[in-house]
């Protein structure tokens, strides 16, 4: 068998202000989420151990 699949049709670069205002809203969550991993980490990291006592909210 072999794998070689046709190419796809060509398709437009653009995207959508709803779609683009759904990327923003993803960013600024994953940016929100960060400082939360990051303090959680930064008080993993007082304790001595990173591994173990970090609880991430997830």
């Amino acid at each position: 068998m072999s794998r070689w699949r046709p190419p796809r049709p060509k398709s437009s670069p653009y995207i959508t202000q709803a779609g683009y205002k759904t990327l923003e809203q993803e960013l600024a969550g994953l940016w929100d989420r960060r400082k939360h991993v990051t303090a959680a980490l930064s008080a993993a990291a007082a304790e001595g151990d990173r591994s173990e006592n970090a609880e991430l909210a997830k």
